[in-house]
């Protein structure tokens, strides 16, 4: 898959942290991981976050990226060096970094976005991240997530999606006409008309995404 202009700038801009960055020994492996996960817009932001963020572990290299938690269009991501293991939030435009795996953290508040208790119910599911699942870079996961939106199979799209499809017609949802005729109007004018649009739409029964809905769609990072 040929990157595009801003995607490689983005990887080069990387390379040049990882090259100044980390320990000689380790730079092999950091370039390595790098080019798995050129395709993919989430795992570059991470990886731009932590070479550019963390001075006081410079000389560390990524070795492995874990997904953990997913909401909506928002990744929590783990990610390990030989020493240290830290959490991330992740999206397609930009990575925080929460903290060390298993310190306190300033937002503790952030783990119920998630569906954990506290940061302690967090902590206790995930001590390491030896048990966590991979995170699989765009081309290896195909069609995991909606390409437009992210959402997981099994999950609602995010409303306005274009890969949504119709319930009504099986078309389309973005460029049908049924949600209009449903609505009894020529165009949906506000907060209003959105908000009857989704009851509307789990009335009838809101087609979930699904990997047979995957299309080649350009990620945010490419637009």
């Amino acid at each position: 898959m040929q990157l595009s202009e801003k995607t490689e700038e983005v990887v080069k801009e990387i390379e040049l942290f990882i090259q100044y960055g980390v320990q000689g020994h380790e730079q092999h492996g950091a370039i390595a991981l790098l080019q798995r996960y050129k395709n993919d817009a989430i795992a570059l932001q991470l990886m731009k976050s932590f070479y550019t963020s963390l001075p006081e572990i410079h000389e560390e290299a990524i070795g492995r990226i874990v997904f953990i938690n997913k909401k909506d269009d928002i990744f929590l991501l783990g990610l390990s060096t030989t020493r240290h293991a830290y959490l991330y939030l992740a999206t397609e435009q930009k990575a925080l970094l929460l903290g060390e795996n298993g310190q306190e953290f300033s937002e503790p508040e952030i783990f119920t976005l998630f569906g954990y208790l506290d940061a302690q119910d967090f902590f206790e599911k995930y001590p390491t991240f030896i048990s966590c699942e991979e995170y699989k870079p765009v081309s290896a996961s195909g069609s995991r997530f909606c390409p437009a939106c992210m959402a997981a199979v099994g999950e609602y799209h995010l409303l306005g999606c274009p890969v949504e499809i119709c319930p009504w017609c099986d078309g389309q949802l973005s460029r049908c006409g049924c949600r209009f005729e449903q609505l009894g109007v020529d165009v949906l004018e506000d907060e209003e008309d959105l908000e009857e649009l989704e009851r509307i739409l789990e009335e009838k029964g809101r087609i979930p995404y699904s990997e047979e809905q995957y299309p080649s769609y350009p990620s945010a990072m490419d637009e």
